[in-house]
């Protein structure tokens, strides 16, 4: 079983309304945007330069919250994104301890598996990232669009 890191980079020209920011508006979730990148081993399974990163994060963050120990499959789809194509990003449970990472803009087919904790510490990493950067940058917390 393999490493996973999932890293990102807001963009550096992100300017988001302070209107809708005091409202806590759901359109922030598509604003709030960057770069993803993702890395299984030392090989780069996912990069794309312009994904809805808030979004994203509501997403992990629901499923972490409702799946605290990991044990349903996960699937992202953003709102910019035709559903039937696939999922922008899946973790789907192979066995106890093993997940299959997929997406339909993945750079390679990854055949191993990812570890449980390996996977959960790395979403619990991104999250808290995210959180982090954005309170910094906005004061805006994920939790203010996560309906839990």
């Amino acid at each position: 079983m393999e490493n996973l890191a999932i890293d990102f980079e807001l963009d550096p020209l992100l300017k988001l309304d302070k209107k809708l920011i005091r409202q806590k508006n759901g359109k922030l979730l598509i604003d709030v945007q960057g770069e993803l990148i993702i890395h299984i081993g030392h090989s780069c399974f996912f990069h794309e330069p312009s994904l809805a990163l808030l979004e994203l994060g509501v997403a992990l963050k629901k499923w972490r919250v409702k799946d605290s120990e990991g044990e349903n499959d996960f699937y992202y789809f953003t709102m910019e994104h035709d559903e039937r194509e696939g999922p922008i990003l899946a973790f789907v449970r192979k066995s106890e301890k093993e997940w299959q990472v997929f997406s339909i803009w993945q750079e390679f087919e990854h055949e191993s598996t990812i570890a449980s904790d390996m996977l959960l510490k790395a979403v619990d990493r991104y999250l808290t990232k995210l959180e982090d950067i954005l309170m910094k940058n906005f004061n805006i917390k994920y939790s203010y669009f996560a309906r839990f």
